[in-house]
């Protein structure tokens, strides 16, 4: 059975947005795979994690009430210890678009996914997002928000890349962090994208990656 805990949805994206596209690239598994996964508020995160499970998806950006004057910020020192040593001792992290965004550029989380959200262009945009299978390069065309990235690209693998009205970007990465499993994947904004098929694929390939698949 695989263990698959997920924290999704926060002032900016919803959740059940998020359930549909992540049940959609799941569907992937073969039918007699059991899967057991388990969607969190980012209060049950250090509970789940005590738990072990295979792999830890966060689609949730760090700041609970971005609007507000006093903003505050779910990744407390004590979780956000415990998010990364559950990685190095042999656990998967998946950071999922807003996975991202807004996390403290010093904390042991975003050193540990070697890259971050540093903005999008306003609006949606007609994203290109390019990537390798088979030795063969192939795109694929969504109505997104087009994330732009830093990226340690000297210590990780990109393996996804995007084009948009306002130029090219890093879309995706992917790195050991000692016994553990890193990944970052930028699609999708809606649930129209994380519905397209060819964004459920390369999730359900980053998930397979991620559980040594």
């Amino acid at each position: 059975m695989v263990k698959i805990i997920a924290l999704l949805g926060d002032y900016w994206h919803k959740a059940e947005d998020a359930e549909a596209g992540l049940e959609n690239a799941l569907t992937g598994f073969p039918e007699n795979e059991e899967i057991d996964l388990q969607y969190v508020t980012h209060e049950e995160v250090a509970e789940a994690l005590q738990t072990e499970p295979d792999l830890f998806i966060n689609a949730k950006m760090d700041p609970l009430n971005p609007k507000d004057e006093n903003v505050i910020t779910w990744l407390t020192e004590e979780l956000d210890q415990q998010v990364t040593q559950y990685v190095k001792n042999g656990g998967s992290m998946l950071a999922w678009h807003a996975g991202m965004a807004g996390y403290a550029s010093e904390s042991r989380y975003i050193q540990m996914l070697r890259g971050a959200f540093d903005y999008h262009p306003p609006g949606l945009q007609q994203v290109t997002y390019q990537y390798k299978e088979d030795n063969e390069r192939k795109e694929f065309t969504i109505t997104d928000e087009q994330y732009f990235v830093h990226c340690d690209t000297s210590r990780t693998y990109v393996d996804l890349w995007s084009t948009g009205p306002d130029g090219d970007a890093i879309a995706g990465w992917k790195h050991l962090y000692e016994k553990g499993r890193v990944c970052c994947f930028s699609p999708a904004h809606t649930k129209e994208g994380m519905l397209d098929e060819n964004v459920a694929s390369l999730l359900f390939a980053k998930i397979s990656w991620l559980l040594h698949r």
